[in-house]
């Protein structure tokens, strides 16, 4: 079995790694995607935490990976099967949540108790974004989304702890 690349480091990558998330191309990963129809290949999940950001990145190849803006995280958590399937999981029924979305150009990290989901296609970015106390109280309309974005997030924190 792999081990997930860790490094440690004076400066904190966090601003850089997720730039990279964003910069990603269907072709890039491997992908040719219809012209004629919106595809979700990419999820961006960021979670204000209260002090610092998890952000997780899913595509639709299976990669994965978790960047923490008060440094750390798990690059590259693909490569393990249950981190694969959950990330591959999480991007496919982001499709189901497109309607929901507002298309952007800006990737703001997200407020104080708020998560924000963006969604890479092949026709450009993709947002939409939710409160804490909404998927506590489960009355918000992208909790489901958000517990694909919480596997992914569990699958490589396991991972990361063998």
């Amino acid at each position: 079995m792999t081990t997930p690349n860790t490094r440690q480091t004076n400066e904190n990558p966090f601003e850089k790694l997720r730039n990279m998330a964003f910069s990603a191309t269907p072709e890039q990963l491997g992908l040719t995607l219809p012209a004629d129809k919106i595809i979700v290949y990419g999820v961006i999940m960021d979670w204000d935490m209260g002090g610092f950001t998890a952000t997780t990145v899913s595509y639709c190849t299976g990669d994965a990976s978790l960047y923490l803006s008060s440094g750390g995280g798990v690059i590259g958590g693909g490569q393990h099967e249950s981190v694969s399937t959950a990330a591959k999981q999480f991007v496919a029924f982001a499709q189901q949540f497109l309607h929901n979305t507002t298309q952007t150009n800006e990737t703001p990290l997200p407020i104080t108790d708020e998560v924000k989901f963006y969604l890479l296609t092949n026709n450009g970015f993709y947002a939409g974004q939710e409160i804490m106390d909404n998927f506590e109280n489960n009355t918000s309309r992208w909790l489901p989304l958000f517990e694909e974005g919480n596997n992914v997030l569990s699958e490589l924190r396991m991972i990361s702890q063998k």
